[in-house]
């Protein structure tokens, strides 16, 4: 490609020709490939790709090293100039996380004081893969998604909802799920700490998830969550997926 000239020198200026760049480039650069056509040392554009990197912006490949943009740009751009229908722009955000994490992802939405299922993307295609039925309710105390949305809320209606959805009442959820008040409100308090939440073979025996929440404003709107196969979910793989599960989030609160 040919190489950019005059490019502004200030902070502001750079990063806004980096993006530039990042969006119409045919495939993924190199960090020499960027610093050579925006003409700036590699120091510095390394720091401007790492700013990208932390905000969201951008991103780098684990095999190539080499960086391009998120879907974020994307995603505000069409939200900006076609306000496409918030349908339109979920989908890619599920199938991309699914195919980074190879595992299933899937969306919910409050609605009427429960949360529904609305959206999902498979990342696995062989071996041992969870197919969940999509139509099922959800069980707020019993699941990752329902505990991070549960704990968004005032305490007493979010124990009013669980009780409400079965919390107690035996032969309800497997047996690994919380099932008194007490053990609920500690998990509750955990999930607000940690920012996400965790169900370890809660609601299906030998399946586990993490979810985040969407929020508009302060008010949580929906969740997202990576759910697998608890040999497979395991401590190490679930630092390694939260940070690419958070991402998702914030892109997808964009498009809500």
């Amino acid at each position: 490609m040919d190489r950019t000239t005059n490019v502004p020198s200030g902070g502001v200026e750079r990063t806004i020709a980096m993006l530039e760049l990042l969006a119409l480039a045919e495939e993924p650069l190199k960090l020499s490939d960027v610093a050579h056509q925006l003409d700036i040392p590699k120091s510095a554009c390394h720091r401007i790709l790492t700013s990208l990197i932390d905000n969201g912006w951008a991103w780098q490949s684990p095999e190539s090293d080499c960086y391009a943009l998120t879907m974020r740009m994307a995603l505000v751009g069409q939200k900006q100039l076609a306000r496409l229908q918030v349908s339109d722009l979920r989908q890619p955000i599920l199938n991309a996380l699914a195919e980074r994490t190879r595992e299933l992802v899937r969306l919910t939405a409050v609605q009427n004081n429960t949360l529904v299922w609305v959206g999902s993307a498979r990342g696995r295609r062989s071996g041992l893969v969870f197919e969940p039925d999509m139509s099922a309710g959800i069980v707020p105390h019993a699941t990752a998604n329902g505990k991070i949305w549960l704990a968004s809320l005032e305490r007493e209606r979010a124990l009013r909802i669980a009780l409400e959805a079965g919390l107690g009442q035996p032969g309800q959820q497997a047996a690994n799920a919380i099932n008194t008040i007490e053990a609920l409100n500690r998990e509750l308090d955990a999930v607000a700490g940690l920012g996400y939440g965790r169900a370890v073979g809660e609601a299906e025996e030998g399946v586990g998830a993490i979810a985040v929440a969407i929020r508009q404003g302060k008010e949580v709107v929906g969740t997202m969550s990576v759910a697998a196969p608890l040999t497979r979910l395991t401590d190490e793989r679930v630092a390694e997926i939260l940070p690419l599960l958070a991402r998702a989030a914030s892109d997808m609160q964009i498009a809500w």
